[in-house]
C-alpha cells in the first residue's frame, strides 16, 4: 500500500497536532486523548466554518465530554502508533475510561504534509488551546450555543450547527436594509 492512500489529511493532521504541542503541554509529558480529540474537533469546527467543509474525515459523536468519535478516532490512532506517534499508558481513567498521553513518535512513515488554510486553522487553535487543560477546552466547546442543544451519543453536523436559520437570514436582510444608507457612507 503506498503512503499516499495509506494516510490522509487527517492522520496528518493529528500527527501535526501532537507534534507541535506535546512538547509544550503537561510540561512535556505529552497530549491527553481527550485534548487531542477537542483540538481536532476544533480545527473541524473553524475550518468549516470557513470553507463549508471540514478539514478531517472524523464523524463526531456528542459524549459527556463533548465531541469524539470512537468509530474513527483509535484505529487512526494504532495505525499511527509506534511510528508517528508514541503512546504513553495513564493510570487513572477520566470517568472509567483509560486515557493515554501521545507524544511524537520515533519513525515516521510520511513527511507531514498540510494544506496552508488547515495549517492556519491548526495554528490559530494551537495558539489558542495549546496549553488548556481539557476541562478549560470543553468549557470553551460547552460554551458555544450548538453545544447547549446537543444530546448524548447525537451526531454533530456541522451543516445543521453553523447553519443560518430563516430567523438569522430575516434579521441580517433587516438589518441591512434599515441601515443600508449608513452602510454604504465611507469611514
Amino acid at each position: 500500500m503506498s503512503t499516499s492512500t495509506k494516510f490522509d489529511l487527517t492522520d496528518h493532521l493529528i500527527v501535526y497536532l501532537i507534534k507541535q504541542i506535546a512538547p509544550q503541554h503537561k510540561a512535556g509529558k505529552g497530549i491527553l486523548t481527550i485534548v487531542l480529540a477537542k483540538l481536532l474537533f476544533l480545527v473541524d469546527f473553524e475550518y468549516f466554518k470557513a470553507t463549508g467543509k471540514q478539514a478531517t474525515a472524523i464523524r463526531y459523536l456528542w459524549y459527556k465530554h463533548g465531541p469524539y468519535s470512537l468509530q474513527d478516532f483509535e484505529p487512526r490512532l494504532e495505525l499511527l502508533e509506534g511510528h508517528e506517534i508514541v503512546r504513553l499508558p495513564m493510570t487513572r481513567d477520566v470517568d472509567g475510561r483509560p486515557y493515554n498521553l501521545f507524544k511524537e513518535g520515533p519513525n515516521p512513515r510520511f513527511s507531514l504534509q498540510l494544506p496552508l488554510d488547515v495549517k492556519k486553522q491548526a495554528d490559530r487553535i494551537i495558539f489558542i488551546f495549546g496549553q488548556s487543560s481539557w476541562q478549560d477546552i470543553l468549557n470553551y466547546i460547552y460554551s458555544l450555543e450548538f453545544a447547549k442543544n446537543m444530546k448524548l451519543k447525537e451526531p454533530v453536523e456541522f451543516t445543521s450547527i453553523l447553519k443560518i436559520t430563516d430567523t438569522d437570514a430575516a434579521f441580517i436582510s433587516n438589518v441591512t436594509e434599515a441601515f443600508h444608507e449608513e452602510l454604504m457612507k465611507p469611514l
